[in-house]
């Protein structure tokens, strides 16, 4: 059965779930993240971390409700914790529960008597024990210590003891456990169990709301007076309730790290004579994800704890005589994964670019600790190469600089504070400069800076303008392109000098021609010209010729 699920749309890319777990139950596959149900022991810290909020519990209220609809007969049983969370009395609350349409509720801290009581007599006997209170712990205990299990006490949890408890009083009744933990829904799916279906506090606020049902009750005396087993969900409450064995230690740890080295330190027989006490949420139950999401802090819920505990001085606890048998063993689901050989992993490794150890940076962005257990997390198939998020970044810096260099066009790109930080082989070419001569410094050593200012304050996508380098006798076409997000400014740069002295040389040769055109038309003209003068000259003579003839042949004989 899923207790878990997510939601596909908003996860991908972030393995910000994979770094908190604390057993690392998830797979990711194509960037998108799943809970390997097997591995997971279900603590709900993936649900808290995740930023998304992609990661969910299948939620049991419409069954439940859908059991009140069918006039089935529906008892609840309620986590201490419900006074930090609601912050009312036990008695108020049971009446909300019954406008809900529960038949009745009682108070799971009866379980918690029965099983403190059974840890009093385990410890009258000495040894080292690890209490069974918490699910997530005894289900770590199960899948990945379970050279642990001869320590974890063979009790129930206060739930199923609180269960099996009120099945016998109402063998005909449906349980429903109502908490904070997450851990309880898989708690309950298990085969054989007395509780069928578990509500978050969340999911009990939400359904009162939709029903418009008032639930700022506060405080009414019904009658029932402070109980110490109460205080099971504080740290440390399970130890205040029980009588103490002088002969034995009683230590409480909570949080992963505390809980799982303190497992190793008993198993290694470094802890002797103690009984612990291990909640896996840091504070206790109230340190949980409900309270966590209620942005409920751990002070003010203890206080509220304590209120409705009252103390060991002038509490009374509950007296239960029908109390059933609460004994139980957990057996081991231990989670085997074969080992890849040395080999193997260091092949993944270089495929990561990682080829010696300076190359393994450890920086956990996959989620991982170790770039090698990530390298074995890839061969077990729960990870993928491209989760090495500096290795993809190197990659891409890699690729863009390639596809740059090959560029047969001048590119280079400059900080805010108009420094070159890099530049292309066709640039350096330009200027007759390495690289490692250009990078570092100003644009200014080759470049107008001002048309980088101009392009930052105007705001516009890119700028183009034309420029003639005197000092490497370039003429140059510039587009630069000012990227406020990567706070880079890119500066693309065509070398168009054969173009230009290609049609200086046009326009030189255009000159000449028409110089040349022009020296003819003057030519011909003073040609025409000495033409038009001579031919003058000879119109005039033998004009004065012609009519000298003609007067000749006019003359009379007589004239003669």
């Amino acid at each position: 059965m899923s207790i878990l699920q997510f939601k596909k749309v908003n996860c991908k890319d972030c393995y910000k779930c994979v770094r908190y777990c604390p057993v690392k139950s998830i797979r990711v596959k194509d960037h998108a993240a799943s809970i390997i149900e097997s591995e997971c022991i279900l603590c709900g810290t993936c649900t808290i971390v995740c930023p998304q909020h992609a990661k969910e519990d299948i939620s049991d209220v419409p069954e439940v409700q859908e059991m009140i609809a069918q006039g089935k007969k529906l008892i609840a049983t309620v986590a201490p914790s419900f006074a930090a969370y609601f912050n009312m009395d036990f008695e108020s609350f049971r009446r909300i529960l019954i406008k809900l349409g529960f038949s009745d509720a009682f108070e799971t801290a009866e379980g918690a008597f029965l099983v403190k009581s059974e840890f009093e007599h385990l410890c009258e006997s000495g040894g080292t024990w690890i209490s069974s209170c918490c699910p997530s712990v005894n289900s770590y205990i199960m899948k990945y210590k379970p050279k642990a299990l001869e320590y974890l006490t063979p009790v129930l949890t206060p739930m199923q003891a609180h269960g099996k408890l009120l099945k016998s009083r109402y063998p005909d009744a449906e349980l429903v456990f109502i908490g904070p933990c997450l851990a309880k829904k898989g708690e309950a799916a298990e085969s054989g169990t007395y509780v069928k279906k578990v509500l978050l506090f969340e999911e009990v606020e939400q359904w009162l709301k939709a029903d418009g049902i008032d639930f700022s009750e506060g405080f009414a005396d019904g009658g029932n007076g402070p109980k110490l087993c109460r205080l099971f969900p504080a740290k440390g409450g399970v130890l205040s309730t029980m009588k103490k064995n002088p002969q034995v230690n009683y230590l409480s740890v909570d949080g992963f790290e505390n809980v799982a080295q303190t497992i190793d330190d008993i198993i290694a027989g470094r802890l002797e004579n103690c009984f612990v006490e291990m909640n896996f949420c840091s504070g206790g139950c109230i340190g949980g994800p409900s309270f966590q999401r209620s942005k409920s802090g751990c002070a003010l819920s203890e206080l509220k704890i304590k209120a409705s505990a009252g103390t060991s001085e002038y509490g009374t606890d509950f007296n239960i005589t029908d109390s059933p048998d609460i004994s139980t063993q957990y057996k081991s689901r231990r989670i085997i994964h074969l080992s890849p050989g040395e080999d193997q992993i260091e092949a993944v490794l270089r495929q990561m670019g990682k080829h010696s150890p300076e190359d393994e940076l450890n920086c956990g962005m996959c989620g991982y600790s170790t770039c090698r257990e990530k390298a074995e997390a890839v061969l077990q198939g729960k990870a993928e190469k491209s989760m090495c998020l500096p290795y993809i970044r190197k990659k891409s810096e890699s690729y863009a600089s390639k596809v740059i260099d090959s560029m047969p066009s001048a590119v280079l790109s400059v900080d805010m504070s108009l420094k070159i930080k890099q530049i292309n082989p066709a640039a350096c070419a330009i200027f007759g400069m390495e690289p490692q001569n250009l990078i570092g410094e100003p644009v200014r050593s080759i470049l107008d800076e001002n048309a980088f200012i101009e392009a930052l304050a105007s705001g516009e996508e890119y700028m183009k303008f034309n420029t003639y380098l005197p000092d490497y006798d370039v003429y140059l076409n510039a587009t630069i392109s000012p990227d406020k997000k990567s706070e880079l400014i890119i500066c693309v740069l065509q070398d168009v000098t054969e173009e230009k002295l290609s049609k200086r040389k046009a326009m030189q040769k255009k000159q000449h021609a028409a110089m040349l055109a022009d020296k003819i038309i003057d030519d011909q003209l003073r040609m025409v010209h000495e033409i038009a003068s001579l031919l003058g000259e000879t119109a005039a003579e033998t004009k004065i010729a012609i009519s000298d003839l003609k007067n000749t042949v006019m003359m009379d004989n007589e004239d003669r």
